[in-house]
């Protein structure tokens, strides 16, 4: 299966607001993939199922977490869980379920010793927390991030940014101040993204 043509062609039915062409475009490659099974396409079927679910207008975030959960029986994987965590919380806005699966995901994490997707799921995690105005729990997620940072863990850099300029919004002690100024200072040097790396020495001088 042709992964580059396959995306193309859906991205081109994204664009032009073609979403029922694209979802019988997928549904066809995924019939194609189960025939010949193929799990590779398969997962990456599915995962262009989640995306378009959540972007089609209007979305339907019921049948993206069906393929969310699919997707996790199928890899069985802490990334998976992740990505159900992601899509609770952009695209059915729904914090508190977010920040449970979340939750499975940073244990799956830690058996698998996957430090980016635990990683990210710390960040993803605070953003939730600060959305319920759960603020104490969120400092010690920040906490958690600079544990990560200072092992020099492989992560990606950029993924705590949104929850640190968040909480440094919410930061009432110098403690949590000066815990997002230290994590800022030791990413901004390393980080590629010109924007992000801006950004970063922003929060070093917060």
């Amino acid at each position: 299966m042709d992964f580059l043509q396959l995306d193309q062609r859906i991205s081109n039915c994204l664009k032009e607001g073609h979403f029922t062409e694209a979802e019988q475009e997928l549904r066809r490659a995924r019939a194609q993939a189960s025939e010949e099974g193929d799990k590779y396409a398969l997962e990456h079927i599915l995962s262009s199922f989640v995306e378009l679910y959540c972007l089609m207008q209007p979305p339907r975030p019921h049948e993206a977490e069906s393929y969310c959960l699919e997707l996790e029986q199928l890899t069985r994987t802490a990334y998976s869980k992740l990505r159900t965590a992601m899509m609770f919380y952009w695209c059915m806005h729904d914090p508190a379920r977010s920040i449970a699966k979340a939750q499975e995901a940073l244990s799956a994490a830690t058996e698998e010793h996957d430090s980016k997707t635990l990683y990210q799921s710390l960040g993803l995690s605070g953003l939730a927390l600060l959305d319920l105005a759960r603020t104490k729990e969120a400092v010690q997620i920040l906490f958690e991030i600079e544990k990560v940072v200072a092992a020099r863990q492989p992560i990606v850099v950029g993924d705590e940014t949104l929850f640190l300029e968040r909480l440094s919004e919410h930061a009432k002690d110098s403690g949590t101040t000066t815990a997002i100024q230290r994590i800022a200072k030791t990413l901004w040097p390393v980080c590629r993204d010109p924007q992000f790396a801006q950004r970063r020495k922003a929060l070093a001088r917060t």
